[in-house]
């Protein structure tokens, strides 16, 4: 079963890169759930249970600590989500908007917990040696993604329509650091989130200005 979740253990090769079990359906769960967010659609956060799961073990493989660390926080929200358009029924629920201070307010912190979370994962090697035995791969931008990518989440349970612009970043900024990586067909799934997300974006504008005319 270990051997499975191996970014060694091959599924096929797709223009002479291989791919492996793991990043393939962390990769289709991935797109699979941010379309269904895109539509609304309740089953995004069963889906997305499954994609942060798979994303927890390649991110330990690929030394992004910070993006592991995320998933777990992923694997709360995921389930906080799913209870509350349960019980809210997103059909029925209005979306919401930031108040400019609030804006101002959450970028701040989204550059004073970057520089924390960046410190931080850049010295686990050195601090938990035994654990993490590599440094951590692009420390601060990884945090940057991870920071965000918080954010995006509990605005998105919340169906605030500024999450959209959260993960337009977090994909803009992911899919340079996975071609980096030279996991090449995770980058290519951001690639697409970056697609879809941006699709959602426009959606859920268009949605929130026609209810608030």
């Amino acid at each position: 079963m270990n051997e499975f979740f191996s970014i060694q253990h091959i599924f096929f090769t797709a223009l002479g890169y291989p791919v492996s079990y793991i990043e393939f359906i962390g990769t289709f769960t991935g797109l699979l759930c941010v379309w269904l967010a895109a539509r609304d659609h309740i089953l995004t956060w069963p889906i997305g249970l499954i994609n942060v799961s798979c994303f927890f073990v390649l991110f330990w493989q690929l030394q992004l600590y910070a993006d592991m660390f995320l998933q777990i926080y992923f694997f709360a929200t995921g389930i906080y989500g799913w209870i509350f358009w349960y019980s809210k029924k997103p059909e029925n629920e209005p979306i919401y908007a930031l108040k400019n201070r609030t804006r101002w307010t959450l970028a701040g912190a989204v550059v004073v917990l970057t520089a924390a979370m960046g410190y931080v994962i850049s010295h686990l090697h050195q601090w938990f040696p035994a654990v993490f035995e590599h440094p951590a791969a692009w420390p601060y931008t990884d945090s940057l993604v991870a920071v965000l990518s918080v954010f995006a989440n509990i605005l998105l349970a919340k169906r605030i329509w500024e999450n959209w612009l959260f993960w337009v970043t977090v994909d803009v900024v992911a899919t340079v650091i996975y071609f980096q990586k030279d996991v090449r067909f995770l980058g290519m799934e951001y690639f697409i989130l970056l697609i879809i997300a941006s699709m959602g974006l426009i959606k859920w504008l268009k949605d929130y200005r026609n209810q608030t005319a």
